[in-house]
């Protein structure tokens, strides 16, 4: 029973972290992107 558990939760906080570095690699490049139209705008 407690094993079971543990195991959804370990797959739960795996599957969190990819998509916390997913939405960080997003906002990175969003971010870049701002960079560039701001340089383009001067």
């Amino acid at each position: 029973m407690t094993d079971s558990i543990v195991k959804t939760v370990e797959i739960f906080l795996s599957y969190s972290d990819q998509k916390l570095e997913e939405l960080s690699l997003k906002n990175k490049k969003l971010q870049l992107n701002e960079k560039k139209e701001g340089e383009k705008e001067k």
